[in-house]
C-alpha cells in the first residue's frame, strides 16, 4: 500500500495539474437543500401490508407498545408456531374490552332514564340516514369544478383473501373479529404513493384475472380508487366544498393529506404529461403546449381551444398573455419562451438536445436563444453559466422553494361492498407460496 501511494505521487509530480473548481458555492447549496428536501419528502416504497394491519389492531385492542412490538415478531415467524401466542396476545385485551363495554352500558343506560327526551332524536336521525341515501341515489363523485392538470388518478386493487388470511391464519384472530378491522382499515400515504405493487395490492390485467399471490378468483378482489387534488388557489376553495358533501357513512370516501413543495409538483406534472408520448409524432408538441397553457391559466378550456387551432405562433404585438386569430394561437414572447423550455425539459432524454416548436437545441443553444431574446433578463437571470442558468430556470417555473399540499379522496365503497358480499363465504385455499408475508 505504501509503495502504491508513494508511486502515485511520484508519477503525478512529473506531470502535476491544478485543481478548477468549477461549481459556485450558491449552485452547491442549491443542490445540497434540494436534496434535503427530496430526503424529507421520501415515502417508503414497499410497506408491508401485515404490519401496517397489525400496528392498527393493535391499537384499536388497546395493546400497550412492547405487546404490538411483540405481535410483529410473532407473525413473522411460521404460521403453526405464532397463532396460539397471537390469540394469548389478544385475549387480555380483548376481556378489557368487555369489561369496559359493560361499563360503557351501565353508563348509558343511567343517563338514558333521566334524559329520555334526548335520545329519541338520535333515534330519528339514525332512521333518516338510509332513506336519504335510497332517495338521492348512489353518490357520484364530481370532479368537474377542478382544472385537469391539478388532477391525478389512480386505482389499486387488494385481494381480500390475502387480507384475511393473514389476519386469521398468522395473526390467530377469530373471522368475525378479522373482518371488523379489516373494515376500519384505509391505507396510508405510504401504501397510496408506492409505485411497486406488493401483497395484498395487485395490478389488475384482466377483469377476471385470479389473485397472482394466491389465486383466489375475481369476487375476492377489491378496487380502490384514489383521487389526487393539487392544493392551491384555484382549487383550495372547490376542494373543500367537495370534502363536504362526501358521504360520511361507514367512512366510505377517505381524505389524507400530504406535505410537499412547489418544484415536488412539478417535476410530477412533467412526468405525468410525458407518459406515453410519441415523440416521432409532431402532434406531441401541441399536446404538451395544450396541458402547459391549462396548467398556467387555468380559467381557460384549452380543449376547446385547442379545437380551433392549428399553429402556435410568437406574438410580436402582445407583452403578455394570448389570442387566437385565424385559427393560430399567438403567445405573449415570456409565454412562448417558457413553452420552449417545457417542450425542452420534455424531450432532451430522447437525442441530443431538445425538440421544441422552433426545432432542436442543445442545452447552450436554448440558452443563448433565450438570452437574445430577453426572457433571462424579464425573469431575473444573469448568470453565463447554461447549467446554472438551467438550474435557475426550473426554479422560476415551478413556483420556488414555496411549500403546498396534495389532497388524496380514496374511494372505499367497492372495497367495502366487496367484504359484504363476502362475509358468509369461506376464503379459498391458499398457495403454498403465500404461506411466506411478502
Amino acid at each position: 500500500m505504501i509503495k502504491a501511494i508513494q508511486d502515485y505521487i511520484r508519477l503525478y509530480n512529473k506531470n502535476p495539474r491544478p485543481f478548477q473548481w468549477v461549481a459556485s458555492a450558491d449552485r452547491i447549496i442549491r443542490k445540497v437543500n434540494k436534496y434535503k428536501e427530496l430526503q424529507k419528502h421520501e415515502t417508503n416504497l414497499a410497506p408491508r401490508f401485515c404490519e401496517t394491519m397489525l400496528v392498527n389492531i393493535g391499537r384499536a385492542f388497546l395493546m400497550p407498545t412492547s405487546r404490538i412490538k411483540l405481535a410483529l415478531k410473532v407473525a413473522n415467524k411460521p404460521p403453526a408456531k405464532n397463532a396460539e401466542a397471537t390469540v394469548r396476545l389478544a385475549k387480555p385485551q380483548g376481556h378489557s374490552i368487555r369489561k369496559k363495554a359493560g361499563k360503557h352500558a351501565a353508563k348509558a343506560s343511567s343517563t338514558a332514564k333521566n334524559k329520555s327526551v334526548a335520545k329519541k332524536p338520535t333515534r330519528a336521525r339514525s332512521r333518516a340516514g338510509p332513506s336519504q341515501k335510497a332517495a338521492g341515489g348512489i353518490y357520484q363523485l364530481d370532479l368537474s369544478a377542478f382544472f385537469p392538470e391539478s388532477i391525478t388518478q389512480r386505482e389499486k386493487w387488494i385481494c381480500l383473501a390475502c387480507v384475511l388470511d393473514v389476519f386469521t391464519r398468522h395473526m390467530g384472530l377469530a373471522r368475525t373479529t378479522a373482518q371488523i378491522e379489516i373494515k376500519r382499515y384505509a391505507p396510508p400515504l405510504a401504501e397510496v404513493n408506492a409505485p411497486e405493487t406488493t401483497r395484498p395490492y395487485f395490478i389488475a390485467q384482466a377483469p377476471k384475472d385470479p389473485c397472482p399471490y394466491c389465486g383466489s378468483p375475481s369476487k375476492w378482489q377489491a378496487k380502490l380508487s384514489m383521487y389526487r387534488i393539487e392544493g392551491g388557489k384555484a382549487t383550495d376553495t372547490v376542494r373543500r366544498e367537495l370534502v363536504k358533501s362526501l358521504p360520511k357513512l361507514d367512512n366510505e370516501f377517505v381524505v389524507l393529506e400530504e406535505k410537499a413543495t412547489q418544484p415536488h409538483a412539478f417535476f410530477e406534472w412533467l412526468e405525468k404529461v410525458s407518459a406515453g408520448l410519441d415523440f416521432d409524432n409532431p402532434s406531441w408538441l401541441r399536446e404538451i403546449g395544450r396541458h402547459y397553457l391549462s396548467r398556467t391559466e387555468p380559467k381557460v378550456d384549452w380543449s376547446v381551444k385547442f379545437g380551433q387551432i392549428h399553429a402556435i405562433r410568437r406574438s410580436r404585438r402582445l407583452e403578455s398573455g394570448w389570442e387566437v386569430d385565424s385559427g393560430r394561437l399567438f403567445l405573449a414572447p415570456v409565454l412562448f419562451d417558457e413553452l420552449l423550455l417545457v417542450h425542452y425539459l420534455v424531450s432532451r432524454s430522447q437525442k441530443a438536445g431538445g425538440l421544441t416548436l422552433e426545432g432542436r437545441y442543445t442545452l447552450t443553444e436554448l440558452f443563448l436563444r433565450l438570452r437574445k431574446a430577453g426572457y433571462l433578463r424579464a425573469v431575473g437571470i444573469d448568470t453565463h453559466n447554461p447549467a446554472d442558468a438551467l438550474e435557475q430556470l426550473l426554479d422560476h417555473l415551478s413556483g420556488g422553494e414555496s411549500s403546498l399540499k396534495f389532497h388524496y379522496i380514496v374511494d372505499r365503497r367497492d372495497f367495502l361492498e366487496k367484504l359484504k358480499a363476502l362475509k358468509l363465504l369461506n376464503p379459498p385455499r391458499q398457495r403454498a407460496a403465500s404461506d411466506t408475508l411478502i
